[in-house]
């Protein structure tokens, strides 16, 4: 005979322990992460249809992505490069479900955000040590040498993220540090995690990794610091950045003169920005002109690319011959969605951008000028709106945006976001 309430605890038992393993999973690479998202999505799918349609939460922001998730997969099928569109493209609603069954976990399990932090310090806790272990012994845990004197990889070995999987993980191990705040011992580690988080991601060489988080950091202390604790933490962060470029030359090397060559390059009388990219950028920019409204299908950069004939792409070779104009993706989210998925596509994200952007002005005001006596759900909040700032920040390179490592990274920050918005909301309104 059929037990509804005993499928139901099933299911919130096995889904929540995919979600808590998943920070492991993503040290593991691609695939184990990429498994538990898709069981998770197709878990809940299925719970929804047959055992529970009231416990699917009717949400705006999820129901716009839904729409985006139609929209990128119809412009698959009649994409000329459907062979390399339709597939990621369909699939991609796993992500969305994702977030739906984590919503569901958190709302209906009130230790589940404790338990995840926990699984969250273990995972860190083993990345960062590895990762100083790495930087003092030139080996990891695992033996793994550092291959570069300027960029550390840990338990990634030659990938080279380890400062981009700490970042992706920083918005939400702060969220947690005060959302779980009355729990001492949890509390405790997530401050070791924070205060060590930082040098390892700047020790790591990863640039873009590295001023994200700086740009975190300025983000979130208004609303955990006053301005007088503000600016001695500025001071002394200038000071021992300044201290440590001075003492070590192959940081120098990394953070000042490779940094001076990938922003300018001047030859010929001619001056080209972001060298490293320009070839990459130049092609998105090619490519979007030729298909503005709908983009040319997800991941068909990587044979749009080759069409570049551009008239710029004549001039650069004639200064840097060496330029790359080709790879899997234009190493930036907004060149990508304005190249494979239009102006339409290229809307949701930038859209988006300004709505956190908003928010973020609007609730900091609220923050400090009303002093509502909820100002711990304002404070929470604004952390998450910092950290969606920080992922849809344009200025700056990226990975693919349809990249499957990087989706998962995406979606459990969205996670959370929405998860405490809908929450915060309903305590603000009372």
């Amino acid at each position: 005979m059929f037990n509804s309430a005993k499928f139901t605890t099933r299911f919130f038992y096995f889904s929540s322990i995919l979600v808590l393993i998943l920070p492991f999973a993503q040290i593991s690479g691609p695939f184990l992460s990429d498994l538990i998202v898709s069981s998770l999505a197709l878990s809940y799918i299925l719970f929804i249809l047959f055992l529970n349609r009231e416990k699917h939460n009717n949400l705006l922001f999820l129901n716009i992505l839904i729409l985006f998730w139609v929209y990128i997969s119809v412009c698959s099928i009649f994409s000329d490069y459907n062979y390399l569109s339709v597939k990621p493209s369909i699939s991609y609603f796993r992500f969305i479900f994702f977030v739906y069954a984590f919503i569901l976990i958190v709302k209906n399990n009130n230790n589940f955000l404790k338990n995840f932090n926990i699984s969250l310090i273990y995972s860190l806790l083993i990345v960062i040590s590895d990762g100083y272990i790495q930087f003092i012994f030139g080996k990891n845990l695992l033996g793994f040498e550092q291959l570069r004197p300027d960029r550390l990889s840990g338990l990634f070995y030659d990938e080279m993220i380890l400062g981009s999987f700490l970042s992706k993980f920083l918005p939400i191990i702060v969220f947690l540090f005060f959302h779980n705040k009355n729990y001492k011992n949890v509390k405790f580690f997530n401050l070791i995690i924070i205060i060590s988080i930082l040098p390892i991601i700047f020790l790591s060489g990863e640039r873009s990794a590295f001023f994200l988080s700086i740009l975190f950091f300025i983000l979130i202390m208004p609303a955990i610091f006053s301005l007088k604790k503000i600016i001695v933490i500025l001071l002394c962060f200038i000071t021992f950045g300044y201290i440590v470029l001075n003492i070590n030359n192959i940081i120098y090397d990394r953070y000042i003169n490779q940094l001076k060559t990938h922003i300018v390059l001047k030859s010929q009388n001619k001056t080209i920005l972001f060298p490293e990219h320009i070839g990459l950028f130049n092609s998105a920019y090619v490519n979007f002109l030729n298909n503005k409204i709908f983009g040319s299908g997800v991941k068909s950069f990587r044979e749009t690319c080759k069409l570049n004939n551009s008239e710029f792409k004549k001039e650069i070779k004639q200064i840097k011959p060496n330029t790359d104009y080709c790879s899997t993706h234009p190493h930036n989210y907004y060149l990508q969605f304005l190249t494979e998925t239009g102006l339409v596509g290229f809307s949701v994200v930038f859209l988006s951008l300004l709505f956190c952007i908003f928010e973020y002005i609007r609730y900091l005001t609220i923050y400090y000028l009303k002093q509502k006596k909820n100002n711990d759900y304002m404070q929470r909040y604004l952390i998450l709106v910092s950290g969606s700032i920080m992922y849809l920040w344009p200025f700056t390179t990226t990975g693919s945006f349809f990249n499957n490592y990087n989706s998962i990274f995406i979606f459990l920050n969205l996670s959370f976001f929405l998860y405490f918005r809908h929450a915060y909301i309903s305590k603000f309104k009372r």
